[in-house]
């Protein structure tokens, strides 16, 4: 080995401990910047046992970029980097206006993409696309697959079940059996061994194959695996009452048998990836610089500073605007006002008022919960989750009905609930800004994204109705129907809550 040779190994390993120091440096900016969004995702990592993953996506990627990969090809064009930059501000941006925590996170992890193509250059994005797309196990998504799973493993357990003889009646996620009722709850669902399967197929797929065809194939078979284990988990805790006769219930031996779930999906996608893995000969860097430059990088910080300021001063300004001291029930001619049920906790629980009752007319009842926000900022966001509170109630379900409701009539989804007494109802919950009302959340929040993003922030809320019923649910829809053809306008009710 040369003084040449060894002067350009010094100067690469330079270049690229400059472009680690940068990239750090940009990252940490790009994360006080758009406070608080990564301690938003620290803290569901730490407080969702789903989630807890999110801890080790970091280290699980630098750990692919530095073992198992060559270093970026000689392509040093930063262009592509700060575009992306640019596109995840602006997205952020949106994020942030709409109150939309998964649009902020997903935008704050293309950030840190876009910073490795600012420093490294293009060939960086390509040398390690992979490890950079696994950052997006950083945001803690996969909520909205909870009533997909839940009837998916209900499905199957029902399937199952009938195999081996059983009676049963399915209501939904509710599977009532002659040992007793067993509900499909969020928590039984897989969700949390569907993300583990998938994130840890994503990092046996990276090391064990070549082809990107046979990587996401085996990330498929890993969710499909995940999904049928645990719906022979849940199918095992329904039939062991059932062949033992004993009551069933949530204790200990429960959880034992969800981690040893969670262990053998693990164990057996480590083995699998082995036994069909391709022969490679580990990967060395490939010598050349891959470069950064001072430039790109201020560029960048540049369009993040933007940003932030523009989230402070413009998105996010102060409204001074108080709440009524109390808020007005809806008038329905013809239905007396009651008081709410005592084991009813509807509406937002961040919201700056709210008040419930109970409408009855001739022993036909309806239940409304009314939810008031000065405006929408964060920790109190008018398109909260809305509707039952409380460990002990349950979401069975889903049904579609044509509802009218303040004026216009279409169709609509409604959720089944089931109380601790095992009482039915059916709920819908509406939403208004200002003067406008929404039966959409995903509309409410693109409705706010564009006000805040022009410096405007209405006052809000939600207003939930819900009605028992027996057997079939269109008997609920046909009595929220008719209390909604008696409720007053929302614009009189808009006007009494406008003059206080």
């Amino acid at each position: 080995m040369d003084g040449a040779t060894l002067k350009s190994g010094a100067h690469i390993g330079a270049d690229r401990a400059g472009g680690a120091v940068a990239y750090a440096a940009l990252a940490l900016l790009a994360a006080l910047l758009t406070w608080p969004t990564v301690p938003d995702m620290a803290r569901t990592w730490l407080g969702s046992s789903t989630y807890h993953h999110g801890i080790f996506v970091a280290p699980a990627a630098l750990w692919m970029i530095l073992a198992h990969r060559s270093g970026p090809a000689r392509d040093g064009d930063p262009t592509i980097g700060l575009f992306a930059i640019v596109a995840a501000a602006a997205l952020w941006l949106v994020g942030r206006a709409g109150g939309i925590a998964l649009v902020e996170q997903v935008a704050f992890v293309t950030m840190l993409i876009g910073t490795v193509g600012a420093v490294f250059g293009a060939g960086a994005l390509r040398a390690w696309a992979w490890p950079l797309g696994f950052l997006y196990f950083m945001v803690p998504a996969g909520d909205s697959l909870l009533p997909a799973l839940q009837f998916a493993t209900a499905t199957m357990v029902v399937g199952a079940l009938n195999l081996f003889g059983f009676e049963i009646v399915v209501d939904g996620v509710v599977i009532q059996t002659r040992g007793g009722a067993f509900a499909v709850a969020e928590a039984c669902a897989g969700l949390n061994v569907l993300i583990a399967a998938i994130m840890v197929s994503a990092v046996f797929a990276y090391v064990s194959f070549e082809h990107w065809s046979k990587r996401v194939a085996f990330i498929f078979f890993a969710a499909f695996f995940a999904i049928i284990a645990n719906a022979v988990r849940a199918f095992f805790l329904i039939l062991i009452p059932l062949l033992t006769g004993e009551q069933a219930n949530i204790g200990p031996d429960h959880y034992i048998v969800g981690w040893v779930l969670y262990l053998f999906v693990l164990i057996a996608l480590a083995l699998i990836a082995r036994r069909f893995a391709d022969r490679r000969t580990r990967a060395t860097p490939n010598g050349t610089a891959s470069g950064w430059r001072i430039v790109p990088l201020a560029i960048a910080a540049g369009y993040l500073a933007v940003g932030a300021v523009y989230a402070n001063t413009v998105v996010d300004r102060a409204v001074d605007r108080s709440a009524p001291a109390t808020l007005s029930l809806l008038n329905a001619p013809g239905w007396r006002i009651l008081p709410p049920l005592q084991h009813w906790r509807a509406g937002i629980p961040q919201a700056d008022r709210s008040v419930a009752a109970t409408y009855d007319s001739a022993g036909v009842r309806v239940y409304v919960a009314l939810s008031y926000f000065t405006h929408d900022r964060r920790g109190a966001e008018i398109a909260g989750r809305a509707g039952v509170a409380g460990k002990d109630w349950d979401r069975i379900g889903t049904h579609d009905g044509i509802l009218y409701l303040f004026g216009t009539s279409e169709q609509r989804r409604l959720e089944r609930l089931s109380d601790p007494r095992g009482q039915n109802y059916l709920s819908v919950t509406i939403y208004w800004l200002g003067d406008d009302i929404y039966f959409d959340r995903r509309a409410l929040k693109i409705a706010q994204a564009r006000l805040k993003l022009n410096g405007e922030n209405p006052e809000g809320g939600a207003i939930t109705f819900a009605a028992p019923y027996a057997d079939d649910p269109d008997d609920a829809l046909r009595v929220i129907g008719r209390f909604a053809a008696d409720v007053e306008k929302f614009s009189e009710w808009r006007a009494r809550l406008a003059g206080r």
